[in-house]
């Protein structure tokens, strides 16, 4: 389990702040982190369709304009499932840029799929896969 204490007046300031585009300012509590942490998982949820259609092009795929609501409900779950094993990947990737051990597996840049399975698939910037 994970202590939470959260704020209201701290989540409307970092809503705003990511809406207008604005500095967040220091964080520097763990509150804090976790704070601003879940304020961008929910802006990345509420871009659910465009992180799909993303995915589906870097995959060379294309995804039908219409489509049953379940199929959507569906798409909303995976979409939840695989952000969370998207941000999982890029701590570790942090991790390993913090640990001086990203360059000797990553170009400076790289694009992947990540799926709630934790598989990675790699499109760019990968100098070995393991």
């Amino acid at each position: 389990m994970f202590p939470i204490t959260f704020q209201k007046a701290r989540a409307e300031r970092f809503l705003r702040c990511i809406e207008k585009g604005e500095p967040i300012g220091k964080v520097q509590t763990v509150d804090e982190m976790l704070s601003l942490a879940g304020a961008y998982f929910f802006a990345l949820l509420s871009h659910g369709p465009l992180l799909r259609r993303t995915a589906a092009e870097l995959a060379g795929e294309r995804l039908p304009k219409d489509q049953p609501r379940e199929h959507s409900e569906a798409d909303e779950e995976m979409v939840f499932s695989d952000l969370h094993a998207a941000i999982e990947f890029v701590g570790h990737l942090t991790m390993l840029v913090h640990d001086k051990q990203y360059d000797a597996r990553f170009e400076p840049v790289i694009r992947c799929l990540v799926n709630q399975d934790k598989q990675i698939r790699p499109i760019d910037g990968f100098k070995s896969i393991s």
